[in-house]
């Protein structure tokens, strides 16, 4: 007898998948430090975004303004409409912006509309304006005021 091992042809082998260290991430996980300057700036930019929409909340604008005008159909599959003046075109105005919260008021009148005889009606139709808008605003803020203390369940 021979001491040599005869491979046998049918026997089939398992080849095992191949073992891989764990990959180093590529960029260190955030200290604790770092995860709170980051939602701080969120904070911050939340903050400073209600702070804008607020400004924009208390300043009621009024404009009345006579200029050549184009018309144009926003979307052809619904009502509505957007008027522009028309390029080159001189725009008379009277602008009146109205601070809800100081009361400090800002009028804007172009020289002719202030000027022109023909515009006097306007210029009261404008001021009745800044007027009904200012109840009606005044008018919303008691609603949103009123609606606060009822969801708050404090008494008024």
């Amino acid at each position: 007898m021979s001491d040599t091992a005869v491979a046998d042809p049918t026997a089939s082998t398992i080849q095992l998948p191949a073992v891989q260290a764990p990959a180093a991430p590529s960029t260190p996980p955030p200290s604790g430090a770092a995860v709170i300057q980051n939602e701080q700036g969120k904070a911050n930019s939340l903050l400073n975004t209600i702070a804008d929409k607020l400004e924009r909340l208390v300043t009621l604008t009024v404009v009345t303004a006579i200029a050549d005008i184009d018309v144009v159909q926003d979307d052809p599959n619904q009502i509505g409409f957007t008027c522009r003046p028309k390029a080159g075109t001189t725009i008379e105005a009277f602008q009146t912006q109205v601070n809800l919260v100081t009361g400090d008021i800002e009028n804007l009148i172009s020289r002719d509309f202030a000027t022109n005889t023909a515009y006097h009606s306007l210029t009261e139709f404008h001021l009745a304006q800044v007027t009904k808008s200012s109840d009606i605003v005044s008018t919303n803020l008691k609603a949103i005021r009123d609606l606060a203390v009822q969801i708050s369940g404090r008494p008024s």
